[in-house]
């Protein structure tokens, strides 16, 4: 059977918004064909907005899935600059209506950034004024909105502290990107982008960002646009969960969803990085793929398991985990899972308790029941937002499959080998690896933020490590996972520091399967 072709052009080329894009449509025989990679950019190397115009110009698809960062501004971290003037961006915008005038039968998937409350890092200096461009955030919105006036002093002298390069830089890439977020919404009023989600990166509860939510919100709601515009935490697992919509739209199947949280009342806390309770994004995520919220575990296609954040909340890139304080929690969590899974449910585990991480005691509960492939899918990285979307696509892509009787061994294996890939990367490297790491990078007396190239110790530390691991925890587990059976004869990882820099590895693995 010949596979769909879906065009995709990534919010920048790192394997959270590129690889696993690719690798998610495989599971699904899905082509996703892509700019070439050279002019993706990466890292501070902008993509080149007007050769990735020209390609969308010259390429033929069914489906189009398009970050509108890449396109008007060159990708994520080329969104926070400046640097691309708004009348160049509004211009570059045009290529989607054209597009659509020249493809009118292609459904157009967009996704668009609202800009988070701080600069990018590019080394040891940066991070200084990214905090404090965090707090500047904090204390506008504390004067402006809430009105308390007497931390007027607090602010003039923080603004003092700043360069006022830095300052204007980041000022007016929020005021264009708030206006092209605008134009977006154009498109889809115009009906020539059918879907789109405006993901707020790296936020919190007090920002600037709020401003422009109530602008983006009342425009929604001005011209009925609710079912086709939606606003949330994210950022870089959004192409992923827009090739999940596709997924659902094209087969006009929307599984039905049982979330189970590890402790309902800590549903209601506030992820760090993040601006509103963790059940509420939870919803967002799960309405913008169009499935369905069942409330009880019989009637459900795919059970969502979520851990909830761990108050004080910890961030494995900066913490140890002495306060953390979920065994218990954890404990009774594993036992509902084990039940789900003699149920034969597929299982999407979103592990959220930490930043930047897996959960460590869930890791070591769930391979003590030997649960680790019993469950479907898995994710952990970063912001409680990205892992909550890979984790949700991959159990909605599994789920989709199922009910439409197009699972296959080819397919299975796909998937077990993402979820491994999940294991490898969100769990091992960003919880165990990457502080070692860290610790290298800084003997080469380089930067963890921008090591500029590519160095050899560090790199192979990270394989060597990861394979280690892998090794140890699945060589010889008996598979029964979804079509895949037999033992894990070998597994072989191979890993990079795709930016040079500690923040993610792309982690690839090699399975072989001896059956029994």
């Amino acid at each position: 059977m010949e596979s769909e072709k879906v065009l995709y052009i990534p919010l920048d080329d790192r394997p959270v918004n590129l690889a696993l894009v690719q690798e998610l449509g495989k599971i699904s025989n899905i082509d996703i064909i892509t700019p070439p990679k050279e002019i993706l950019g990466q890292f501070f190397q902008k993509g080149q907005c007007h050769e990735i115009s020209n390609w969308l110009k010259n390429t033929k698809g069914q489906v189009l899935i398009i970050s509108l960062d890449m396109l008007l501004y060159g990708g994520l971290i080329a969104s926070r600059s400046s640097e691309t003037l708004k009348e160049e961006a509004l211009e570059l915008l045009n290529t989607v209506r054209e597009f659509k005038r020249e493809n009118p039968t292609v459904k157009i998937y967009a996704f668009s950034n609202i800009m988070r409350l701080s600069i990018s890092i590019s080394g040891d200096e940066s991070e200084v004024w990214w905090r404090k461009i965090n707090k500047y955030n904090e204390l506008r919105y504390k004067i402006e909105i809430l009105g308390e006036l007497n931390l007027q002093g607090d602010l003039d002298k923080l603004i003092s502290e700043i360069p006022e390069i830095v300052l204007e830089n980041y000022l007016n890439s929020r005021k264009r990107n708030h206006i092209l977020n605008m134009e977006a919404i154009n498109l889809v009023k115009d009906e020539i982008v059918d879907f789109l989600i405006m993901s707020q990166e790296d936020c919190s509860p007090y920002g600037l960002h709020w401003i422009e939510h109530k602008v983006i919100n009342d425009e929604i709601n001005k011209y009925f646009l609710k079912d086709k515009v939606y606003v949330y935490p994210g950022a870089d697992e959004i192409g992923q969960i827009l090739l999940a919509r596709y997924i659902n739209d094209s087969t006009k199947s929307y599984p039905k969803v049982f979330v189970v949280y590890d402790d309902e009342g800590r549903s209601n806390n506030i992820p760090k990085f993040e601006d509103r309770p963790l059940k509420d994004n939870i919803n967002e995520h799960l309405k913008s793929l169009g499935t369905i919220s069942v409330d009880n575990i019989e009637s459900c296609d795919l059970v969502l398991a979520v851990t909830t954040p761990n108050m004080p909340y910890i961030d494995m890139a900066e913490d140890n985990m002495d306060n953390y304080n979920k065994k218990e929690i954890i404990d009774d969590f594993v036992s509902k899972l084990k039940k789900y899974s003699y149920k034969g449910k597929v299982i999407a585990l979103a592990d959220l308790s930490l930043a930047n991480g897996g959960d460590l005691y869930l890791i070591d509960r769930l391979r003590e029941e030997d649960l680790l492939l019993k469950i479907t899918a898995y994710s952990g990285w970063n912001t409680a937002g990205n892992a909550l979307g890979t984790a949700i696509a991959h159990g909605n892509i599994i789920s989709n499959l199922i009910n439409n009787n197009n699972l296959s061994l080819n397919k299975s294996i796909n998937s077990l080998r993402f979820l491994l890939e999940r294991y490898a990367d969100d769990f091992f490297y960003q919880s165990i690896v990457r502080r070692d790491t860290a610790k290298i990078v800084i003997e080469e007396n380089l930067s963890i933020f921008n090591m500029e190239n590519i160095n050899v110790r560090v790199n192979n530390y990270v394989e060597k490590t990861l394979d280690t691991l892998m090794k140890e925890y699945f060589i010889g587990i008996n598979i029964d996972y979804l079509e895949a059976k037999g033992i894990v004869s070998e597994i072989d990882v191979k890993a990079t520091l795709p930016w040079n820099r500690v923040f993610e590895t792309e982690c690839s693995i090699k399975l072989k399967l001896q059956e029994v």
